[in-house]
């Protein structure tokens, strides 16, 4: 799994690419705290390139959606792929957040 932070005047854009599983989230924990500084504007992150996401890394989304909430930013996801919007429409996900 890769991630690519790329912030702007207008918020901060998140690219996931791979798979989003167990060992991912815990790799991740270093790029939480930074996606988490930047969570007062709004945050949108990039799944083009994510492959699949794992019960881990729909907890990742929902820890960046309520970390948002709390500063007064939004979290909106883009370009699901088929699939992986399937896991996030069974998970209801698709109702908690700004998809694109």
């Amino acid at each position: 799994m890769k991630i690519n932070i790329q912030t702007h005047d207008d918020g901060a854009t998140v690219a996931l690419i791979g798979e989003f599983d167990t060992l991912a989230t815990t790799e991740m924990s270093d790029h939480l705290n930074e996606i988490v500084a930047l969570t007062d504007r709004p945050v949108t992150v990039d799944c083009s390139e994510l492959e699949y996401i794992s019960s881990s890394g729909l907890r990742f989304f929902m820890q960046l959606k309520r970390n948002s909430e709390q500063h007064g930013g939004a979290v909106t996801i883009t370009h699901l792929r088929e699939d992986v919007k399937e896991i996030f429409r069974l998970s209801g996900f698709c109702n908690l957040f700004d998809i694109e």
